[in-house]
């Protein structure tokens, strides 16, 4: 017979494996939306919605979606750096991702004579602010976190910080979503593999949203102890 030590000892190894498995995944799911994206958009030499596309694909399904499990533990691309090496590479992915939607999204707004009557332009306006704001507080909180401190305690800034990340992420992503529907990709995208990176994004945002679930969750404990 078992001890209930040697059940929870395996219990613990077989969702250790789960989620390796859900990472590798994730990457492969990141790795070929990436790659349909830029592959599609250098077809259409880079014009005017095929440059939108790809700027807003790549940075926030590529590198914001990889900046975010980069604290994961079962992550193989950052597993073996420090704490601090991952928050770098978590900095520096998130501003040039953050920077490519929003050049994306600024593009896209340039070269429109009429905005926001779609869903996917108005998610995606709301988007494109949030991400801004975000980059904002990162780079002041990166360069200047004394100041930062004198207004917020750090478990508050990392309690806000990855609340309203996720929020970010989640408002990106249902742009991203939303664009499968529109005019170009009927256009220039086989609509019966529309479907397929409907799922691909959709599976792609519940496994990465894992790891900012659980560190949130772990930062309001810690928190929580603070004040009580």
């Amino acid at each position: 017979m078992k001890t209930a030590d040697e059940n929870n000892s395996n219990m613990k190894i077989i969702w250790q494996q789960i989620q390796s498995l859900l990472n590798a995944i994730n990457h492969i799911l990141i790795g070929l939306i990436g790659i349909y994206a830029t592959l599609l958009a250098k077809s259409l030499n880079f014009q005017d919605t095929a440059l939108h596309m790809f700027l807003t694909v790549i940075g926030i399904h590529v590198l914001i979606a990889e900046a975010l499990m980069s604290h994961y533990p079962y992550n193989p691309l950052t597993n073996r750096l420090s704490h601090r090496n991952k928050s770098r590479y978590h900095g520096i992915l998130q501003m040039i991702g953050g920077s490519m939607a929003l050049l994306g999204a600024l593009g896209k707004i340039r070269s429109t004579e009429i905005h926001f009557t779609t869903w996917h332009g108005k998610i995606g306006l709301s988007a494109a602010f949030m991400c801004f704001c975000s980059l904002c507080g990162g780079i002041l909180n990166y360069f200047q976190p004394k100041f930062i401190h004198k207004i917020y305690t750090i478990a508050e800034v990392k309690c806000r910080h990855n609340f309203f990340g996720m929020i970010t992420f989640t408002l990106t992503v249902a742009t991203i979503l939303l664009g499968y529907c529109t005019q170009f990709f009927f256009k220039h995208v086989d609509q019966d593999v529309i479907p397929a990176f409907v799922l691909a994004t959709a599976v792609m945002y519940v496994i990465t949203m894992i790891a900012p679930l659980r560190s949130f969750r772990n930062k309001l404990k810690y928190r929580k102890r603070l004040i009580g």
